[in-house]
């Protein structure tokens, strides 16, 4: 054992050690992993002193220990997650874990295509007439048609007219179908209002 290295002195770096772990890890202090690899890291520390160099530094040596430790243990848990997530035998339809999962994020024929349709709505908005597009933006942000005919300084009947063929040229130019009904029915029951 290297000189001044016994217990007492590895105990002394317990709290800094566990500190280290449960960051690794990335969980609370009080989890039990962090002391399962707080006790394997100091028993390595304790087994392999003979390692350590004389004069040399004990807490960067002792907090490396523990940090492979920790890194060890978040693989093996890792491993077991793979492993656990793997399907069994007539598991479902046969997929694989991963394939089940749903995400958030289109793939990437869909994000082109995103990508795509921003395009061509940018460009045709782009193409109406001010007041259209004055009112749509507006409309877009959140403004009924009262708050917007205020804004815009004009009748509300204006105001329902140019958000309606407003959205009516973007379809067009989208190439979809008319605006939704419900989007007409709205504007002309608010301006009944």
């Amino acid at each position: 054992m290297a000189e001044g290295l016994d217990n007492a002195a590895l105990v002394s770096y317990r709290t800094a050690v566990r500190a280290l772990i449960a960051h690794v890890l990335g969980v609370g202090l009080g989890h039990a992993d962090v002391e399962d690899c707080t006790s394997e890291a100091l028993r390595r520390a304790l087994e392999g002193s003979t390692r350590l160099q004389p004069g040399a530094a004990l807490r960067p040596w002792l907090l490396g220990i523990a940090r492979h430790v920790a890194l060890d243990a978040r693989r093996a848990r890792s491993r077991a997650l793979r492993r656990d997530a793997t399907p069994e035998p007539g598991d479902e339809d046969g997929r694989a874990a991963l394939d089940r999962v749903e995400t958030a994020l289109p793939d990437p024929h869909e994000q082109a295509e995103l990508a795509e349709r921003t395009a061509r709505v940018q460009q045709a908005f782009g193409l109406l007439p001010t007041a259209q597009r004055q009112a749509l933006s507006l409309h877009a942000e959140g403004l009924g048609y009262r708050e917007i005919s205020a804004e815009l300084n004009v009748p509300i009947g204006t105001v329902c007219t140019w958000i309606a063929r407003g959205r009516q040229s973007l379809a067009r130019a989208l190439g979809e179908s008319e605006a939704h009904p419900t989007t007409t029915n709205l504007a002309s029951s608010e301006a009944n209002s």
